[in-house]
């Protein structure tokens, strides 16, 4: 484990889940699982810090560990450049349409009140009750529904 952490930008229902289903608390950050896609793309976008490279404000951003990885000290390769923090947030964005259709798809043929499932999967990974992140997790139940639907025609 290293001491080292970057910090992403993300949409606040993902900070949310990401807080809550993936937080250390002893650290104070997100921790992914060894041998995960998130992982992969840390081990291969890491990079040294630029020359002359100056560290932003991570206020209200969300810290990540650097891993340590075979070969790589995380003294030294500790900067994850754009390209790489674009794959990571991509990656985590995956991450969570797959738990969804995991834990929903059960839903997709059935007669239920949709604001009910979506309510009590935002409670369930931590993520608050605001029209905001009800609406865009309702989209993409909508979209993992019918794409799933039309499969089965």
């Amino acid at each position: 484990m290293s001491n080292y952490c970057i910090y992403l930008k993300v949409p606040t229902y993902l900070d949310q889940w990401l807080r809550h289903d993936f937080w250390n608390p002893l650290t104070a950050r997100v921790e992914f699982e060894r041998g995960s896609n998130t992982h992969a793309i840390l081990s291969r976008f890491l990079r040294k810090e630029p020359a002359g490279y100056v560290r932003p404000d991570t206020a209200g951003l969300l810290p990540v560990e650097v891993p340590t990885f075979k070969g790589m000290n995380p003294d030294q390769h500790n900067y994850l450049v754009f390209e790489g923090q674009k794959a990571l947030v991509s990656a985590i964005k995956r991450n969570f349409k797959a738990l969804l259709d995991k834990e929903l798809s059960v839903f997709y043929s059935q007669d239920v009140v949709i604001t009910d499932i979506i309510y009590a999967f935002m409670a369930k990974h931590g993520i608050d009750n605001t029209e905001r992140n009800w609406e865009t997790i309702r989209q993409m139940f909508k979209r993992l529904r019918d794409k799933s639907l039309k499969l089965q025609r």
